[in-house]
């Protein structure tokens, strides 16, 4: 029925719009942290702009905020309308979350870049929280080895996309996860496309660099 469709919709972008990364920067440093770094509220900007501890923080509370949303739809509907909605309706909730990690409602609509909130997805679809470690094992892996978080973030969701794909092509998962990686995988690309522009140019920031306050605007004439 659609209404669940909506109702699920709903409930999972109010979710993914919680905005851990701007309630970490009033409550560590009193900062609005869209106005720093990227003007991003991911884990990747607060890293940035915060440090390590607050962007671990971050990055759990991402994940955890759309992990236990679509789980728990499957829990909810699964004994009433079965297994094929249930899975759809964890799809759409999935999609929704990271709509609303970007977009947030609860801070104009400027919001993160929807990684942390992909694996969450990712995670609870598969019914196996293990995924997300091994997502961020390979994260650590690109971060050590090239500095460059946006490369981790892009080939990270991917990568998880990608393999939702194969799975679904042989018959484990349901293709709406594979729909659902697709998506997931092109909001991810949109949200960095400038930061693959910088990586193709040389000029994107590595750790630890570029946490800088943002301009507000153009310099006054003097």
């Amino acid at each position: 029925m659609i209404w669940q469709y909506v109702v699920v919709a709903l409930v999972g972008y109010l979710m993914g719009a919680i905005p851990s990364g701007w309630l970490a920067g009033k409550f560590t440093r009193g900062i609005d942290i869209r106005e720093y770094g990227s003007g991003a509220t991911g884990t990747a900007n607060v890293l940035r702009s915060l440090g390590l501890r607050p962007a671990l923080l971050v990055l759990v509370a991402d994940i955890l905020k759309v992990y236990v949303t679509v789980l728990a739809i499957w829990y909810i509907f699964e004994p009433y309308e079965g297994a094929n909605t249930a899975h759809n309706l964890q799809a759409a909730a999935g999609v929704a979350a990271i709509i609303g990690h970007d977009w947030p409602v609860y801070l104009g609509f400027r919001g993160g870049k929807g990684v942390a909130a992909s694996y969450g997805a990712f995670a609870a679809m598969l019914f196996f929280p293990l995924t997300v470690p091994g997502l961020l094992a390979v994260a650590v892996a690109i971060v050590l080895t090239f500095r460059y978080m946006s490369l981790m973030s892009v080939t990270t969701v991917l990568m998880g996309g990608s393999a939702f794909l194969g799975l679904a092509v042989a018959g484990i998962v349901p293709y709406a996860f594979a729909i659902f990686g697709g998506i997931a995988s092109a909001l991810v690309l949109f949200q960095h496309r400038g930061n693959i522009q910088r990586l193709l140019a040389g000029t994107e920031p590595k750790i630890g660099k570029g946490g800088q306050r943002r301009l507000q605007g153009p310099p006054q004439r003097v």
